[in-house]
């Protein structure tokens, strides 16, 4: 009784976490591996929720779309005075440098639905993450009177209307420079009344008594194999400094942080050299690729390095075995090319690179799971910052 009243003390003390826009689950079990208690979690996409309901089966899985109120206030619910830190990566397609980047784009004002819940419960602190691109992207003022929102839609009509009429019409010089300079004009004159999307999400916090701060951190820095840039914003309640995990890694590990020798960045070759000549394995969707003669000639003349086609950066790129990969994408099955194989990477080798542990069973069929691996947030980067948030929860 003892042991047993021991064992339930030490899990009350774990922190509770509730992970919104959770997708398959790389946050959650970062959070999970720093000693978090994975209370609940939010996902709209059904293969994504199963996936992480199979790896974390003691928590609540909310499956729905979190502008529902009854899916919003089912977490509410389920979370009330219960979660120290809410964790989530709102969908980031507005703010990608991939996409046209639309301020007007609904899927980058899901972040509202996000601050909706961290105000109705309150945690000490909260995590987000998102893509590069949001940065630099901007966003219409929220001050701003209905004559100068309509005088802005106007203006953007404006720039729709002479994008078409240089993609589809045969110009001369004279006319190409016109049209480009009155382009040029029109999206400065617009810029006027737009702020930065960063400035935007920081206000939306103050407003509901939370300091925030953000920084790009590289899942490569913190052991993962892999080269992922991604924005994290951590935010608080309390009166705590907000601060960012330290690198454990580095491309040179003669560098020294606080005394301290950095590791060198983990590989490919390192992370997924086991499977090299490993047969196919199905339960650890290790789902060897099966290739046209005249795909396969094209991946035999890729060296390592290029793409099999030349205009693509990472779909069907070859990875350098000595170095972490590049950001691994979903890319429509267009994924990496094994560094020795003359095949794509498998679903497995993939979620390698994303540092997913073999235990770590995706459900869906194989474009299904490719998406779940792109889109999920690496585990080893996701274990780096909950530590460090960790640590400062624990700070007196």
């Amino acid at each position: 009784m003892l042991i047993k009243n021991m064992f339930m003390g030490e899990f009350m003390k774990k922190l509770n976490v509730l992970d919104l826009f959770a997708g398959c689950g790389g946050l959650s079990k970062g959070f999970e591996k720093a000693g978090f208690n994975i209370l609940a979690a939010n996902e709209i996409w059904h293969p994504a929720a199963e996936t992480h309901r199979m790896n974390h089966p003691n928590t609540f899985m909310v499956e729905g779309d979190i502008t529902n109120q009854k899916i919003k206030q089912m977490l509410i619910k389920i979370c009330k005075d219960k979660v120290d830190v809410i964790i989530g990566g709102p969908p980031c397609q507005a703010y990608s440098v991939a996409g046209r980047r639309d301020p007007t784009d609904p899927r980058g004002k899901l972040f509202e639905d996000y601050v909706d819940i961290v105000k109705s419960l309150k945690p000490s602190f909260f995590v987000m993450e998102n893509v590069k691109g949001i940065l630099s992207m901007m966003h219409d003022r929220e001050d701003l009177a209905d004559d100068k929102i309509n005088k802005v839609q106007e203006m953007r009509e404006q720039v729709d209307e002479i994008s078409s009429i240089l993609k589809h019409n045969k110009l001369n010089e004279n006319e190409v420079k016109f049209y480009k300079e009155r382009l040029l004009h029109l999206k400065k004159d617009i810029k006027q009344y737009q702020e930065k999307v960063t400035d935007m999400i920081a206000k939306r916090f103050k407003r509901i008594g939370y300091d925030m701060g953000f920084q790009v951190l590289n899942a490569a820095d913190y052991g993962v194999p892999q080269k992922r840039e991604r924005v994290i914003f951590i935010g608080t309640n309390t009166k705590k400094k907000i601060t960012f995990p330290t690198p454990t890694h580095s491309m040179n590990p003669q560098i020294k942080l606080d005394g301290k020798k950095l590791d060198k960045w983990n590989t490919v070759a390192k992370a997924i050299g086991d499977l090299e000549n490993k047969e196919e394995d199905t339960k650890l969707h290790h789902i060897l690729p099966s290739h046209s003669v005249e795909f396969l000639k094209k991946i035999q003349n890729t060296p390592i390095g290029k793409s099999v086609f030349r205009n693509y950066t990472d779909a069907f790129y070859r990875c350098n075995p000595n170095e972490p990969s590049r950001t691994v994408k979903e890319n429509h099955n267009g994924v990496f090319l094994h560094y020795s194989k003359d095949r794509v990477m498998t679903p497995r080798e993939l979620a390698r690179l994303q540092d997913f542990d073999d235990d770590f069973i995706f459900f869906g069929g194989k474009s299904s799971v490719l998406v779940q691996i792109g889109n999920a947030v690496p585990v080893g980067l996701a274990k780096a910052i909950a530590s460090h948030v960790k640590g400062l929860i624990n700070i007196k």
